[in-house]
């Protein structure tokens, strides 16, 4: 379609957001030109890339997409290093040639989906059972989509994680089309060490899901493009699945020399250089780059970028007692001292805050009768199952106690042919 002597392709019609395709639309009419059509024309082979930013040395640096989908690609840096920018800037400008599924564990991405017309998948309304079906839907239509999770705790966004992404994975072989799958803060879902406070069975369930994608997902059509802060929080079995990277500031040693492995420095270059890049700044290392290793600025984004630094507003002048009222304080005071005794040094031992937030869970009365039903039991254990019958109390919330005392190390819980066993652990035993 032409406007004057600029030409409008139907690739470049079918990139931009919907509100500014009728804006074209409505041009073409005015100007009598031929009406554009949306289609998702694919490029020619040698054209299937996108200009990430330029490098220090001058010129554009590239990322091939077909290159990417062979070798998969994570983006890590430090908080504000700009990680986040670089995977909108990746889905903002992959936008159109492929079909994209985004994993949000912060909402910040929810503006580009808006922009971009996806159906935003609400992670607190959607059960593990209603995201494997709208997993295997978007598979089967193509759907660009987008899972937030911003808004349920984490042992639930790793619950949820895995029932989407695995269900990504299994699709049918007629279902294989390429998709890139973006997953930021992917050390939440996929810990190193299985770190974190979700259940253990919860953890490894997680973390083998992330690890099928990285590693199975290629023949699947799937492109995992990871986001992480804390490289060194990533479990191995997931980053050694990776060919290309892309590191930016790190501060902490440990993060610095994983990052020197990933990319193939020695640890003398890693801390010479990774400690100083500038915000935005990033070393791409890895066959899908047309440069590399190179130093590159990642370029602009259009959507609004969530993660930014909030810009300095002074407050609102207000009195004492206005605020004091907005604080709800004597509430607060009146609670306060009822719980004074329990915040007696003298009547609690070492690790008070410990038992406090261990006394203050929702979970905590039915943990307390788990924990009689056990403790006659212990070094034994009992049938999972079978708990929920003697106490007399629903299976969701005997799963919440025993997730809660899993929490603390309280108890173990082992996988069985005939279902869980769960045992109080050996440091515990009265």
């Amino acid at each position: 379609m032409t406007f004057g002597s600029a030409i409008l392709t139907d690739l470049e019609l079918s990139r931009l957001a919907p509100t500014e395709q009728k804006l074209a639309k409505a041009l073409a009419a005015e100007l009598g030109a031929p009406m554009p059509r949306a289609t998702r024309c694919a490029p020619a082979n040698d054209d299937i890339g996108i200009e990430l930013g330029l490098s220090d040395l001058g010129g554009a640096v590239r990322l091939d997409l077909e290159k990417l989908l062979d070798g998969r690609l994570l983006v890590q840096g430090t908080s504000g290093a700009g990680k986040s920018w670089t995977l909108r800037r990746i889905l903002e400008r992959t936008h159109g040639l492929v079909q994209q599924i985004v994993v949000d564990p912060e909402g910040e991405f929810v503006s580009l989906a808006e922009h971009f017309d996806f159906p935003i998948l609400d992670g607190a309304r959607l059960d593990a059972a209603a995201l494997v079906i709208a997993a295997a839907r978007a598979r089967e239509h193509r759907l660009s989509v987008l899972l937030d999770v911003s808004q349920i705790d984490r042992e639930a966004q790793m619950q949820s994680v895995t029932a989407f992404v695995g269900a990504l994975i299994g699709v049918p072989r007629e279902h294989w089309h390429p998709v890139l799958v973006a997953i930021d803060e992917a050390h939440l879902f996929a810990p190193f060490g299985g770190a974190g406070l979700a259940a253990t069975s919860v953890r490894q369930a997680a973390t083998q899901t992330i690890t099928d994608l990285m590693s199975r997902g290629r023949k699947r059509g799937l492109a995992g493009v990871l986001a992480t802060q804390r490289i060194a929080k990533l479990a191995k079995s997931v980053s050694s699945e990776i060919l290309n990277f892309l590191i930016g500031l790190n501060t902490l040693d440990i993060d610095i020399r994983r990052a020197a492995e990933t990319i193939g420095w020695d640890a003398s270059r890693a801390f010479d250089r990774l400690p100083i890049l500038q915000p935005g700044d990033f070393v791409a290392s890895g066959p899908a780059f047309s440069r590399s290793p190179a130093t590159l600025h990642i370029g602009a984004v259009e959507t609004r970028h969530i993660g930014a630094r909030p810009e300095i507003v002074a407050p609102v002048a207000i009195s004492a007692d206005e605020a004091a009222c907005l604080l709800d304080l004597e509430h607060l005071h009146a609670a306060s001292d009822e719980d004074a005794e329990v915040r007696s040094e003298v009547s609690l031992p070492l690790g008070t805050r410990s038992v406090r937030a261990f006394m203050r869970e929702p979970g905590f009365p039915d943990a307390g009768r788990v924990w009689e039903v056990l403790a006659p039991l212990s070094p034994q254990g009992a049938a999972v199952g079978d708990l929920a019958d003697y106490l007399s109390i629903d299976a969701a919330r005997v799963a919440n106690a025993l997730a809660l005392l899993d929490t603390y190390g309280v108890v173990e819980i082992d996988e069985l042919d005939g279902g869980r066993a769960v045992r109080i652990s050996k440091g515990m035993m009265p």
